[in-house]
Order: structure tokens, then sequence, then C-alpha cells
């Protein structure tokens, strides 16, 4: 029959074991912010961009076609509100881009996950009862994701 460890070992093997889950955690809470941060500077550098591009471009193209317009017969004020009009028109349709883009960056939320279910287990393994609002667990205290 094997020798069965003593409780200093076990408790160094919880400990040990403890402090690899938490380096865990935190790699995994690293990685997840870093990948929103980049794609937050990809969203707003692109952004910037596409609007200094925009703006320079359609300056030069916009006064031309005002005074296209008032060469058609047209006067020169009401060539250069039709300008002001599709400059209003293109404002909107890039905020609704914006709008659309933005919703797609996430928070936290595979870290906080895995945080509150290696919460969940770790209370559940010492006995104690999940904190009162704790999501994510069922009354045995393991996760439901």
């Amino acid at each position: 029959m094997a020798e069965r460890p003593g409780i200093g070992v076990l408790v160094s093997h919880v400990v040990r074991d403890a402090k690899a889950l938490l380096a865990a955690q935190v790699s995994l809470t690293k990685a997840e912010v870093r990948h929103a941060g980049q794609e937050v500077a990809v969203v707003s550098i692109a952004g910037l961009i596409a609007v200094a591009g925009v703006s320079m471009a359609m300056l030069f193209g916009l006064i031309a076609l005002a005074f296209g317009l008032a060469e058609l017969g047209m006067s020169v004020w009401a060539g250069f509100l039709c300008v002001m009009g599709l400059l209003l028109l293109t404002a909107v349709i890039a905020g609704v881009v914006a709008k659309v883009r933005s919703g797609k960056i996430t928070g936290l939320s595979v870290a906080q996950a895995e945080w509150q279910e290696t919460t969940n287990a770790v209370s559940h393994a010492m006995g104690v009862p999940p904190a009162p609002g704790a999501s994510g667990s069922d009354p045995a205290g393991r996760g439901t994701n």
C-alpha cells in the first residue's frame, strides 16, 4: 500500500495549484484587454484617416461641383447649398458606420466569466456559498456557462 502524503505536502500542492490558476486567470485577462485595446486602436486610426482623407479630397471636389452647378445656370449660392446637402448626407452615413463598428467592441466578457467561475468553484470547494448576486452558478456552485 502506498504511503499517503502528509498535510504539509497537500497544502503545498494546493498553494502551487492556486498560484498556477491565478497566473492563468491574469494571463487571460491581459490577453483580452490587449485584444480589446487593439480593436479600439484600429477603429480609431481608420476613422481618423477616413475623416482626414475624405475632408481634404472632398473639399476641392465640392467647391468645383458648386461652381460647376453655377456654370449650368444655377445661382452660386444654390450650388453651394446643394453641396452642403451632399455633405450632410455623407456625414450621416459615416456616423451610422461608426455606430455599427463601435457596437462590435466588447469588454472583458471572457475574463469576467472565468473569474466568476473560478470564484464559484473555490467557494464551493471550501464549502462557502457563492456571494449574493453571483451569476453563472447553480446551487451546487458549478458554473452554468
